[in-house]
């Protein structure tokens, strides 16, 4: 890989024998390879591309790090907000509906933004961890976060990760996730798939989410404009993590031992 350097770069640095003190850690002098001699690539520990905080070996913790860090500053934004108008004499104190709104148009989009490419489950769990209190924090409210979660619509984030990778497939054909998995779709088993591949993970979501890549959900609607189409699978999707995740809290609260957790039980038996 080369990178060309403009007659402007290299006046800016000093020159070819005076380098000045913002000499760039790669260039060459002209446009194609030549025999001259030119400084190789250095290697860096990190990178970021399109708001993507990217390591050398693609695990994304820094990713995750800096989805938390944004997070939490868009809380103390919603906390500023709610405390200026609480003193503001003009102005009535936000309300819990209200103050929910400003936490999820500031600080969940930061959880959500890279959430399909986020693999590693200790990474997913420390950011549904953040999330969490995060919520409690912003409505004021502590105890058991499973009422909470479900009280105000925010499903878990591994159900979350299931949908933003279905919809690869389906929803937005022109991303390069969904040409490469369109073209490399063979009836393979899952199996047979490496596990740290997107193809593996799109695929295991789709089987968790009972959809089959093959064949189209959505039949009847072949006719419609893809902004229909688009809107009508994300709420098959959306209907099949609300069954997923009523199950999972079912499994958690098994209905012949409701002297476990007692506070959590009763609420998973109850809530609809």
């Amino acid at each position: 890989m080369a990178f060309f350097e403009t007659p402007s770069l290299q006046k800016a640095r000093g020159g070819q024998h005076r380098p000045g003190p913002a000499l760039p850690p790669f260039h060459i002098h002209a446009p194609f390879p030549t025999s001259s001699p030119c400084s190789y690539i250095t290697k860096v520990l990190q990178f970021e591309y399109l708001g993507l905080i990217l390591d050398p070996k693609l695990t994304m913790h820094l990713a995750t790090t800096k989805a938390i860090r944004h997070a939490a500053h868009g809380r103390s934004v919603t906390q500023a907000v709610s405390c200026s108008l609480r003193y503001d004499k003009k102005r009535s104190q936000l309300t819990p509906t209200q103050c929910l709104g400003l936490w999820k148009s500031t600080v969940l989009p930061h959880f959500l933004q890279n959430l399909r490419y986020i693999q590693i489950t200790t990474d997913v769990t420390k950011l549904q961890t953040s999330l969490n209190l995060s919520l409690a924090r912003a409505l004021h409210v502590c105890g058991d976060h499973t009422a909470l979660l479900a009280d105000t619509g925010v499903p878990p984030l591994n159900l979350i990760q299931y949908t933003h990778l279905a919809q690869l497939t389906k929803t937005h054909p022109d991303t390069l996730p969904a040409t490469l998995f369109k073209t490399l779709n063979k009836p393979l088993a899952l199996s047979n798939l490496h596990p740290s591949t997107l193809d593996y993970h799109i695929r295991y979501s789709l089987h968790q989410l009972h959809i089959d890549p093959l064949v189209d959900p959505l039949p009847h609607m072949i006719t419609l404009p893809q902004k229909c189409r688009e809107c009508a699978y994300r709420n098959i999707l959306r209907d099949a993590i609300r069954i997923i995740g009523r199950m999972e809290l079912l499994n958690l609260a098994p209905l012949h031992l409701p002297h476990n957790n007692c506070r959590k039980a009763s609420y998973i038996h109850i809530c609809p």
